[in-house]
């Protein structure tokens, strides 16, 4: 091949590589197609094809395989912020292509995240949710819901009825249960603790179950908190559509519990959690915590930063505390 061919044009083997490892039945339908030229230069008897069609080609494929920053947050329905957060806990991977100086998005790791939101319906959109009522918890209620947490963790670290309440005591907003026919079906625990204290949790220092009523916080206006998720869970023995359904609903019900708690003018600091099952894990990341180095072996940590958050309900309830302050003078 001669210097200029060397330079201008790919072997078919070369523009197979380029193009993604195709088969050269597929190279040979793109020279059909016309998105291809192909040429067989003098004294030669195989095709050659041009560079620039080829790199043209390519560029457009990969352009097809990514969102662009604002296409992406468009499909999520969050900041670019958010967007970000989803990058660094590994839900989504993003790149600079070449000629580039802007980010693009795993277009696949785009629409699996939000087919995957949807799921979870971490929207406001409630239909086909089981008829279970979200409710708060009352003292009359902890023991059944101590049963239920020994059911769904195994007995792991079980905190014993008369610790939930004098918890309950404490502080009456921490414990939520899923309601359906008169049977607990679920639990939610968001319980305000110093910082110290979610540290000695995340190190496994503590456990829940080493916590006295001295360790939990009341809620008082503009008074800032951290919260930590201790824990959710679904009865044991549903089918998989029954579990994920009841979760649903309980994620729309710790959204709700996070707005009214702007509402009441309650300033939250950070939301942390940490999980070590692959259910808790995922839920982690569809709500949109971001994952953190872990303090303890075998655990994932977690963190929503409430002040500089771009998931959407987070937003929604840092306009609900705005407009309580408004309403204060705060």
């Amino acid at each position: 091949m001669d210097p200029i061919h060397e330079k201008n044009d790919y072997t078919a083997k070369e523009a197979q590589e380029v193009l993604g490892g195709i088969t050269y039945s597929a190279l040979k339908n793109h020279v059909r197609a016309g998105r291809i030229r192909s040429i067989i230069p003098p004294g030669k008897r195989q095709s050659v094809y041009l560079r620039e069609d080829v790199d043209r080609l390519r560029q457009s494929q990969e352009q097809k395989s990514y969102y662009t920053a604002k296409e992406a947050q468009e499909v999520l329905g969050m900041t670019y912020s958010a967007l970000r957060n989803q990058v660094d806990a590994g839900n989504i991977a993003d790149t600079i292509l070449p000629g580039s100086r802007h980010a693009v998005y795993n277009k696949e790791d785009v629409d699996r995240l939000k087919a995957e939101m949807d799921a979870w319906l971490l929207s406001k959109r409630q239909t086909e949710l089981p008829a279970a009522k979200f409710v708060k918890a009352t003292i009359e209620d902890m023991p059944e819901a101590v049963a239920l947490a020994g059911e769904v963790f195994g007995g792991l670290n079980t905190i014993p009825t008369e610790k939930r309440v004098s918890w309950l005591e404490k502080n009456s907003d921490i414990d939520y249960l899923l309601v359906h026919e008169g049977i607990m079906v679920g639990f939610l625990s968001l319980v305000p603790l110093r910082p110290e204290t979610i540290d000695d949790l995340m190190t496994l220092r503590r456990y829940a179950k080493d916590l006295t009523a001295d360790d939990i916080l009341p809620y008082e206006p503009n008074v800032p908190v951290d919260i930590y998720g201790m824990a959710i869970g679904v009865k044991p023995g549903f089918s998989k559509s029954q579990k994920r359904a009841y979760g649903q609903r309980l994620i729309l019900g710790a959204r709700e519990v996070i707005l009214d708690l702007g509402r009441r003018g309650i300033s939250i600091h950070h939301i942390i959690a940490h999980s070590f099952t692959p259910d808790g894990i995922r839920l982690m990341r569809h709500i949109g915590f971001v994952e953190t180095p872990p303090k303890a072996p075998g655990l994932r940590d977690f963190l929503i930063d409430v002040e500089n958050s771009g998931v959407p309900f987070i937003m929604e309830y840092r306009r609900e505390l705005a407009a309580w302050r408004e309403r204060n003078k705060q």
